[in-house]
């Protein structure tokens, strides 16, 4: 009779062990794809306050809510970007400083925003990004010129 107590209590050991190690894994990956969510909402963002930016163009009303905009974006951004999209959005902001209400070299700023987007896509898919990578995807973005 002890043995078999002894194998129900080890078996029932084990059950639970297994049960709290499954629900630790799918906690742990409830966990990533919620991070993964807000980054790409937060990475999403910075991409249309760029465009914003670029779409304001001489009109300083709207310049100013897109500098805003950008601002406030760029703060969520510090909390939860990779080093990689951190990166490249400090070459962004240096680009945009040096031109600032200056005639700017637009490829320039494609390359940049290129780097951004594929640092940005490395840091939510790796495997994914790595693909695009080695099909030598360039990014298209809209940058009219400055009046």
């Amino acid at each position: 009779m002890s043995d078999d107590v002894i194998v129900i209590i080890c078996g029932v050991i084990v059950i639970v062990a297994a049960i709290a190690v499954a629900v630790w894994k799918l906690r742990g990956a409830e966990r990533r794809v919620h991070e993964s969510t807000h980054k790409l909402k937060v990475y999403t963002d910075l991409l249309n306050a760029i465009t914003e930016l670029n779409l304001a163009g001489g009109d300083p009303y709207k310049m100013d809510i897109a500098k805003k905009n950008l601002a406030m974006t760029l703060n969520r951004l510090n909390l939860v970007g990779s080093t990689g999209v951190l990166r490249s959005t400090n070459d962004l902001l240096d680009f945009l400083n040096e031109h600032k209400d200056k005639d700017y070299d637009t490829l320039r700023l494609h390359n940049i925003l290129n780097t951004l987007v594929i640092e940005a896509r490395r840091d939510l898919n790796p495997s994914h990004a790595k693909k695009i990578e080695e099909a030598q995807v360039r990014y298209r973005f809209f940058a009219p010129p400055k009046k």
